[in-house]
């Protein structure tokens, strides 16, 4: 429950501490009063996104604090699951700085919001005066329905096997539409693999084929220069290497006659044997060498052949052209293998869908047990509430496609009145009657679910007289179990609450400001007569605010 609530610089109010007690808990005040400002306040606390605009006027930070009973509600695994201490006094801490951050924190750890807004669901149910509108939305239907079913683990494995068909049908779609784009991509796919494989491709291919071209372009000159080279080393007596041997043979004459005379005998014997290989190598180079202008046409085309290619692939290489070529291998055997990925993801589309199937009957099943039970329900407490010919209807009515919580929608009917046939309740209930039939669904809810506490703001709009203790009665039940806070203009409400708190504005120095605090006995008193006949009491208010605390 909720044992206390500090706000500082939020809105209207500057700085508000109170304590909250157990059981039925009541706020009063006039309208405009600021009773608006605490639910919102307090959202901040249940993970909502911040309104920087709510920082009061002039402060750099906006602080809320509450903290919670929360011994005796069996919290532990989900402060397991957000990986936080558990504190029998647990406190969360919301703080918004005029800069722009804001900061969430559950007993000094800070938590993002998303982890504020879980335990948030699991603390408080805040009830606005909008969301009685949720009793022509079929999704509060289904949400009311698996509450009293206690569907949580059904639920859970239902949305489990939902996100895993889903997620294998999105793949099954996805490959398909692949195999519809590629397949008609394919054949130009193929064309251009081909003209790559006819290739023999290397990274030096453009180099190596650029250097056969310039030899058979110049085959004559490098013939005529290779033979006259020959010529002049190896001619008869006048030869380059005659006279290399002639040379030597003078030196061996007086090579014994000093180191400095063996040296150069030496090094003319050596420019003997590089010559001997430079003239067999030349007479190699000019055998091999090919005046062919066919095998030049031929180069030239290979040549413009990769030349175009490149151009075609914008690449700059042939070893851009070995991976497009590697690429267009890996695309076209992709496609070949679509089909056998197609077939096996519609194996598992299947297993999924069976699984799904399995698990959506269960959970209809479940909710189909407590259909009745639940109408009955509703029925007893409305006739409780003073609608004594109220009658439900609940209809699952099967969707076509499985939607994320469950293969039906579920619809609410309504009859207010002996021998009128059930409709849907936004159309044919009354403000009175919307107000208290929301009242017997958030009491039921709360019983299941086993909230600590249950925020009521104005649920009895539209209720008065007799009806307005009816509900009053009927908070006062629900708050021996859990605690209840009620934001009411009536009387009779007010007067079965185990603590009275009043909402009030007030100017100070120069600014408007809000308060909240606990009355007591005589100021109890007082304030129903206040909401009984106005700001100027009278003794006949007075007697029926006294008449309806002793009730």
């Amino acid at each position: 429950m909720l044992t206390s609530l500090a706000i500082k610089n939020f809105s209207l109010i500057e700085d508000l501490e109170v304590s909250f007690a157990s059981g039925l808990c009541i706020l009063t005040g006039e309208t405009g009063s600021g009773k608006s400002i605490l639910l919102e306040a307090l959202s901040l606390i249940l993970g909502q996104r911040a309104d920087l605009s709510t920082i009061r006027k002039n402060a750099t930070k906006c602080v809320v604090e509450a903290t919670f009973e929360i011994a005796n509600h069996n919290l532990s695994s989900l402060f397991d699951v957000l990986d936080l201490d558990e504190e029998p006094q647990t406190i969360i801490r919301r703080e918004l700085s005029a800069n722009g951050k804001s900061r969430a924190f559950v007993n000094d750890t800070p938590v993002t919001l998303e982890s504020l807004k879980t335990l948030g669901t699991a603390l408080v149910d805040i009830h606005t005066q909008r969301q009685t509108v949720q009793l022509t939305d079929p999704a509060f239907y289904l949400n009311l329905v698996d509450a009293y079913a206690n569907n949580n683990v059904l639920l859970l494995a239902y949305k489990t096997q939902y996100a895993l068909w889903q997620k294998c049908t999105k793949e099954l779609a996805q490959l398909e539409a692949r195999q519809q784009q590629s397949s008609e991509a394919l054949d130009y796919h193929k064309f251009l693999l081909q003209e790559l494989e006819q290739l023999t491709l290397t990274p030096e291919s453009i180099e190596t084929l650029e250097e056969e071209a310039k030899m058979l372009g110049n085959a004559t000159d490098l013939l005529t220069t290779l033979s006259e080279m020959v010529a002049l080393g190896s001619q008869e007596n006048i030869g380059l290497q005659d006279q290399l041997n002639s040379l030597a043979q003078l030196l061996a004459k007086i090579a014994p006659f000093g180191a400095a005379y063996t040296s150069l005998q030496e090094r003319i014997l050596s420019m003997g044997i590089e010559l001997s290989d430079i003239l067999q190598e030349a007479q190699d180079l000019g055998e091999a060498v090919s005046d062919d202008p066919a095998r030049l046409q031929e180069v030239e085309a290979q040549l413009s052949t990769l030349h175009h290619l490149c151009q075609k692939h914008k690449v700059q290489s042939t070893t851009g052209l070995i991976d497009k070529r590697d690429e267009l291998r890996q695309l076209c055997g992709d496609v070949e293998h679509l089909d056998e990925q197609i077939a096996a993801c519609k194996v598992e589309v299947e297993k999924a869908t069976q699984k799904l199937h399995n698990a959506a009957q269960q959970l209809r099943e479940q909710r189909e047990k407590v259909c009745q039970p639940l109408t009955d329900a509703l029925a007893t407490r409305s006739r409780d509430l003073g609608m004594q010919h109220v009658r439900f209807s609940i209809n699952l009515n099967a969707l076509l496609s499985p939607q994320p919580n469950g293969t039906e929608a579920v619809e609410l009917l309504f009859s207010a009145n002996k021998g009128i046939d059930f409709a849907p309740m936004g159309k044919v209930a009354s403000g009175g009657e919307l107000s208290r039939i929301m009242l017997v669904i958030k009491s039921i809810m709360a019983e299941k679910t086993q909230l600590p506490t249950l925020i009521l703001d104005e649920i009895d709009t539209g209720v008065s007289g007799e009806m307005a203790n009816a509900m009053g009665k009927r908070m006062h039940e629900m708050s021996r179990h859990m605690q209840v806070i009620s934001i009411t203009h009536l009387p009779q409400i007010a007067a079965l609450a185990d603590a009275h708190y009043k909402v009030y504005k007030d100017v100070v120095g120069e600014t408007t400001q809000t308060f909240l605090i606990p009355l007591d006995e005589d100021a109890r008193i007082e304030e129903l007569a206040v909401m009984l006949g106005g700001k100027n009491i009278k003794q006949s208010a007075l007697r029926h605010a006294q008449e309806l605390r002793n009730v």
